[in-house]
């Protein structure tokens, strides 16, 4: 009765924030230059909720009733569901190979394999978004992050699949985000690329379309492509933007620039150790000293040195951006716009020579991966500065509850400067 009692609440509260989120979505009448160079691939998130509301509902009444997988049962799915991501991945890599060779029958042999691959990792999703939000909430529990014993608010909710990308746009003189707009998941490279040279030739922008690594709809929206641990990491980072909405931290994330970085850079930090606790308690196993952290598409990683990472290879990525990052400052402020945007292309060809697939940097690239303060992309003082806040704290949850109270970056910078002066 227990169980019951809890999936009725989580419905409840569920069905209260998307219909939220919904009322918020139509706010904006007037198409800024962005929305316009980017209209035919605008993302439609009220459809999206919809559909989304719906699924999740009738997945949920079905799993109250009796008979549903037990905890063996869902550990073996998720194992066999990232298992077949793995493989899906492979044959996909193998796919394109064969297009390319022209290779017909193995061509149409792999695409059939592919398309059995997605089918049982489909048939599989809902019972392992449920697996994933379990382990979370239950992690949020021990730390004290429930609102009422075990209820957690707001609740765990994701849905696995393929999130939007993303339109960012900078002015080319400075490193400004100055436009964010949500396209559909299937724009392809040349139609990003269309977009791109459109704000550039008809808006004088700097302008990237990137995939991202979750969105913090509600439920959130998070890749199917990625491995266990950074499906965990990011479904616990959206999971915090949820969670600090409710907060002095997320209500004013909006104010500036440097509370944008904040929000996203706590919800890095500690979506990471929640996402690792959630990760272990499903059967995995973290590297020996957290050392080597999974890279996303970017090439952007978490969780190791610059030092560790050079002394293990020859080129280092944190090392490489974050020197590209302060050239490019150098010549902007110098007026040396032109200068500054060969000088990102040759970068940008080191990177890709040395097995960083990135397709564009630009201003708007490091406008984007700069409000992630804990990345090589970022010159903001906020990741070093969260990393010392959260060592003054016992656990991520006194963390979370400490830094969410926070309404203001100096507020933020007053607390900091109060806990290193209290150190004996």
């Amino acid at each position: 009765m227990k169980h019951l009692f809890l999936r009725i609440w989580r419905w409840a509260v569920w069905a209260a924030i998307g219909l939220l989120l919904l009322s918020l979505d139509n706010s904006v009448r007037h198409l800024n230059p962005a929305q316009l160079a980017a209209s035919p691939y605008l993302y439609n998130i009220v459809e999206w909720e919809f559909g989304n509301f719906l699924s999740k509902w009738t997945h949920r009444l079905a799993d109250v009733l009796p008979g549903g997988p037990d905890r063996e049962m869902r550990l073996a799915q998720i194992q066999e569901y990232f298992q077949l991501g793995e493989e899906a991945r492979g044959l996909s890599r193998d796919l394109a190979d064969a297009a390319a060779a022209e290779e017909v029958q193995r061509r149409d042999d792999l695409q059939a394999r592919l398309s059995d691959v997605r089918s049982q990792r489909e048939s599989l999703r809902a019972d392992v978004e449920e697996t994933i939000e379990g382990s979370i909430s239950s992690v949020l529990v021990d730390e004290d992050l429930s609102t009422l014993r075990e209820f957690i608010f707001p609740p765990v909710d994701i849905r696995l699949g393929n999130p939007p990308k993303l339109l960012i746009t900078s002015p080319r003189d400075r490193i400004e985000r100055t436009h964010d707009v949500l396209l559909r998941s299937d724009v392809t490279v040349r139609q990003r690329e269309d977009v791109e040279s459109r704000l550039l030739a008809e808006s004088d922008l700097a302008a990237l379309v990137e995939d991202i690594g979750g969105l913090a709809t509600y439920p959130a929206s998070i890749p199917t492509n990625q491995t266990m641990q950074w499906t965990l990491q990011a479904a616990a980072h959206e999971w915090l933007h949820h969670y600090l909405f409710f907060r002095p931290l997320g209500q004013n994330m909006f104010k500036n620039d440097d509370m944008i970085s904040l929000n996203e850079t706590v919800a890095s930090i500690a979506g990471d150790e929640l996402g690792d606790r959630a990760f272990v308690l499903l059967g995995g196993e973290l590297p020996a000293e957290t050392g080597a952290a999974s890279q996303d598409a970017s090439g952007e990683t978490n969780g190791q040195s610059a030092e560790d990472e050079e002394a293990e290879q020859g080129f280092s990525f944190n090392r490489e951006m974050r020197e590209t990052r302060l050239r490019v400052d150098e010549l902007l402020a110098d007026g040396e716009v032109e200068q500054a945007e060969r000088y990102m292309e040759e970068r940008r060809q080191l990177f890709v020579e040395n097995g960083y697939a990135i397709r564009k940097i630009n201003q708007a690239y490091f406008a984007f991966y700069g409000t992630y303060a804990d990345t090589a992309a970022s010159v903001s003082p906020i990741g070093d500065q969260l990393h010392r806040f959260r060592s003054h704290m016992p656990d991520v949850g006194t963390f979370l509850r400490t830094v969410s109270g926070v309404s203001s970056y100096q507020g933020f910078l007053d607390m900091l400067e109060m806990l290193e002066n209290d150190q004996p």
